[in-house]
C-alpha cells in the first residue's frame, strides 16, 4: 500500500523538483537540438575531388544558398560564380559548426568564424579548413578540389 504524505511535504517535494529541473533545463543549450539542420545536397566523388551539380541541388541556384556536401563540408553560393567549400568541423573540440547568417558558430564551446571560415572568437585559435572551388557555368557543375580525401582533426 502506497504511503500517504501531508499537502505540506507534497508542496516542498513538488517546489524541490521544479527548482532542480528548471536549473537542469537551463543548463542546455535548447537552441541546439531546436534548429533543422542544413539541406543534405548531392555530390559525386571524382578521384580527390567532389563535384556538385547545380541541377541537383536547387540551394544553390541563387546567391547565399548553401547545402551539406557531406558530414563534414558545407558549400555555399557567395555570388553569381563564386562557391565557398568549408569543413563544418570546429578546430577547437571537433563539434559540428552551424552557419548562422554570415558566420558558422560552434554550438559546443561558442568559437564563430566568417563565412570564409576564420576565426573571430575563440576559444578555437585555428581557422576552419577551406577547399578551393572551380565553378563551371556552362556545365552547371562546382568541383571541390580535394575534398574528397577530409582529413581528421
Amino acid at each position: 500500500m502506497s504511503e500517504k504524505i501531508s499537502r505540506r511535504d507534497f508542496i516542498k517535494r513538488s517546489a524541490i523538483g521544479v527548482v532542480v529541473g528548471g536549473t537542469v533545463l537551463s543548463s542546455l543549450n535548447l537552441e541546439a537540438y531546436a534548429k533543422a539542420p542544413a539541406k543534405k545536397g548531392i555530390a559525386k566523388k571524382t578521384g580527390d575531388d567532389l563535384v556538385v551539380k547545380l541541377s541537383e541541388n536547387a540551394e544553390l541556384t541563387k546567391t547565399g544558398g548553401t547545402v551539406k556536401v557531406n558530414d563534414e563540408l558545407m558549400l555555399v553560393r557567395t555570388s553569381e560564380t563564386e562557391f565557398l567549400a568549408v569543413r563544418t568541423v570546429c578546430t577547437h573540440k571537433g563539434c559540428d559548426v552551424e552557419l548562422q547568417g554570415d558566420k558558422f558558430v560552434c554550438p559546443c564551446h561558442g568559437s564563430e568564424y566568417t563565412i570564409t571560415g576564420k576565426v573571430t572568437e575563440g576559444p578555437s585559435t585555428t581557422d576552419l579548413k577551406t577547399f578551393e572551388t572551380v565553378f563551371d557555368s556552362d556545365k552547371g557543375i562546382v568541383t571541390i578540389k580535394n575534398a574528397g580525401v577530409i582529413e581528421k582533426n
